[in-house]
């Protein structure tokens, strides 16, 4: 029997992985521990030269004040994100791999960038060259739920636990530990060292995708089973 994949992700994103799971015969389960929750902002003032997106929730989430800006484009963290992107009418004039910080470092030195970011309450530092300046807007927060008693006795069967970011991560351990689940029993799967970090140690493993997308996740899982 093929052990249970648990996905903590939240939507859109969660059904995109469990649809991609599944179609690689993993045994997929949906156990979402959070949600993104939009917060106010405002627009700053002043002239951008784009977009600089670390998900797509910071402009899924940023209303009708980003609608009017479609003539920026977006430089997106990865295909996922620009793929949001272009569907809400946006340009995409870059696409990164590996997180924000690489896709930033790429930018050539020759002229200046002025960037709008759009965040999540939670969002990764960026160590800026010197000819890249960055606005950021918080158009987010996410909202952690507790483990209920059902997927506590799930989790306590082992499996291997899908984890896309850093606060779900560290979100997940902690509620581990309030409900007593041994950690061993689990083994962890993530995306990037920063969210493996997230989690402390006493796993069964942790071990991290060849690259920082969901396919790459989800061939590691595949090859864990064996």
């Amino acid at each position: 029997m093929s052990m249970p994949v648990f996905v903590l992700r939240p939507e859109p994103g969660l059904s995109a992985t469990m649809r991609r799971g599944i179609a690689m015969g993993l045994a997929m389960e949906a156990m979402p521990l959070s949600h993104a929750e939009p917060l106010d902002w405002d627009m700053p003032g002043g002239r951008f030269d784009g977009i600089l997106l670390g998900s797509a929730n910071g402009l899924r989430h940023a209303g009708e004040a980003i609608a009017r800006h479609t003539d920026l484009p977006v430089y997106a963290v990865g295909q996922a994100t620009a793929e949001k992107a272009r569907a809400l009418g946006f340009t995409v004039a870059q696409v990164g791999s590996g997180g924000l910080q690489p896709l930033v470092d790429s930018l050539p030195d020759d002229r200046a960038f002025t960037f709008l970011r759009l965040a999540g309450a939670e969002h990764v530092p960026l160590d800026l060259p010197p000819h890249v300046s960055i606005t950021t807007r918080t158009t987010y927060r996410i909202v952690h739920a507790s483990l209920e008693n059902a997927q506590v006795a799930r989790l306590a069967q082992g499996g291997v636990v899908l984890l896309h970011s850093g606060a779900v991560a560290a979100h997940f351990a902690r509620e581990c530990d309030r409900a007593g689940l041994d950690r061993a029993s689990l083994a962890l799967a993530a995306l990037a060292p920063r969210i493996a970090r997230s989690v402390s140690d006493g796993w069964k493993s942790v071990e991290l995708a060849a690259s920082p997308d969901d396919g790459a996740l989800l061939s590691l899982v595949k090859d864990m089973r064996h």
